[in-house]
């Protein structure tokens, strides 16, 4: 049984407010599709008129009932605010809050208009985003569909974000539902209708990786810590600032090989004192400082990846992997283009576990932790031994849930699912344990934890509707 539609439930995080706190782990609170200010709150006259960003995090979680994975699963924006605002999509962590993406900004994708008709065997997609900040993932994937239905006839009653139905030449209200099959769909403003219809186009293009390594931008003397450096030769489209993407500089000092890492900023740390270059122009405002000068003729090299995008105005111009092309024809009136977030194969997950003891073990390799979609969810779990054969297990989040022994499987139930948060199978325990001896672990749920930016630009007009569209895949 495979991954289905029904299975995937959008939840909130545990704290939703407006303060550096927010987000945090998954809770059992459901985002309801079709309901108004379900996510983020409602945006005030004063906030329109000063100009506000607010953010909000939310789980797209996989609760298959049979505990399979969601393979290759992509997540995306289907479509720009059709209000003054603009929403932004960013990866999160099981347990990150709003002061962690303050302080370290995920790359934050979105959704445009197609600017340019596609015909098809395109290497590049131009998009008119709402404004030049949005981010396209090197090495990553670009969602480009047509399922939407352009100048539609539309009953009077019929609100932005109403489920939909057509029929008799008008599209009518119908109670809400995810299904956007023709004749059903999803009103999103201004007589346009996102549905699925037998001539839909919709693609996954793999995104330009521009990865250069080991070019050569300085030598070293063996006297001199801060030697020049030159321009990076790939800086057209500027340098790739993502998470997990930036810079990496190495040379050789003292006979030992020396790294300096660049941040999103140009800020460089690492083996040196000082360092900072431009992540638009690849120039170096500051030459590296190092702790200690490179080593006489040797080479300062640096790996880097220039951007997959280049903006003119609002206009990005996303440029795809080498041999990807596009593949079918695309009409600007009802096409659009999002960067998407890549989130893998969707499943739980156990990590860090510990076992304290001096002679008791357990074989977690043959008989690993068995975990549920729809039970496990993050915690640092701690079974601390009252004797040789007894224990108590506890949840740092979750507290105590209950007592077992070494003769039976132990399967607590979390109670807001009724299912287990975990099995451990009794045939693992072995050796002699003792009182206050522990095993820890770290349990993570099946689900992707994500963060939305809504950015309302001051002097924004009142506007009663700014319905976000969420879309995933899952192979």
């Amino acid at each position: 049984m495979s991954v289905i539609a029904t299975d995937i439930i959008f939840r909130k995080s545990s704290i939703v407010t407006d303060t550096t706190a927010n987000g945090g782990r998954k809770s059992q609170i459901q985002v309801v599709g079709g309901a108004k200010h379900n996510l983020f709150p409602r945006v005030t006259r004063a906030e329109r008129i000063a100009g506000v960003t607010k953010y909000r995090k939310e789980f797209w979680c996989n609760d298959n009932a049979s505990d399979e994975t969601a393979y290759g699963v992509f997540i995306f924006l289907e479509h720009p605010s059709n209000a003054g605002d603009r929403f932004y999509l960013g990866i999160g962590t099981q347990i990150n809050t709003q002061g962690d993406i303050i302080a370290t900004e995920p790359a934050w994708y979105g959704c445009g208009q197609l600017e340019t008709a596609l015909s098809g065997g395109e290497t590049s997609v131009n998009l008119t985003m709402e404004n030049d900040d949005f981010v396209f993932p090197n090495n990553g994937y670009l969602h480009l569909t047509d399922k939407f239905a352009t100048g539609q006839t539309i009953d009077s009653d019929v609100s932005i974000g109403d489920s939909v139905t057509y029929g008799g030449g008008t599209w009518s209200k119908i109670a809400h539902t995810t299904d956007i099959d023709y004749p059903s769909g999803k009103y999103v403003g201004s007589n346009v209708v996102l549905t699925i219809q037998g001539s839909t186009n919709e693609e996954w293009l793999q995104l330009a990786n521009n990865l250069y390594t080991d070019e050569d931008i300085g030598d070293g003397d063996g006297i001199t810590t801060n030697p020049a450096l030159t321009t990076l030769v790939h800086n057209t489209n500027g340098i790739c600032s993502q998470p997990g993407l930036l810079p990496v500089i190495t040379t050789t000092s003292g006979a030992v090989s020396r790294t300096v890492n660049v941040a999103a900023d140009g800020t460089c740390s690492g083996y040196c004192s000082a360092g900072q270059l431009n992540m638009t122009t690849g120039v170096w405002t500051v030459d590296i400082d190092w702790t200690t000068a490179p080593d006489n003729a040797t080479d300062i090299t640096i790996t880097y990846r220039e951007n997959c995008y280049l903006y003119a105005g609002n206009v990005a111009t996303v440029y795809l992997e080498t041999g990807e092309q596009v593949a079918n024809a695309y009409l600007t009136t009802n096409s659009y283009g999002s960067g998407c977030i890549n989130a893998g194969d969707t499943e739980t997950s156990m990590s860090n576990w510990v076992e304290n003891s001096v002679a008791g073990t357990y074989d977690e390799a043959t008989y690993p932790l068995i975990m549920f979609n729809d039970g496990t969810e993050q915690d640092n779990w701690t079974f601390t031994f009252t004797s040789a054969t007894n224990f108590t297990c506890s949840g740092a989040n979750e507290g105590s849930v209950g007592t077992g022994n070494v003769g039976a499987d132990f399967s607590p139930t979390n109670p807001n699912t009724g299912q287990p948060y975990f099995t451990l199978d009794k045939d693992g325990w072995g050796g002699t344990w003792a009182a206050g001896e522990t095993i820890t672990y770290i349990t993570s749920p099946s689900a992707q934890p994500i963060w939305l930016k809504q950015v309302v630009p001051a002097g924004t007009s009142q506007e009663s509707y700014n319905l976000i569209n969420i879309g995933s895949y899952s192979e």
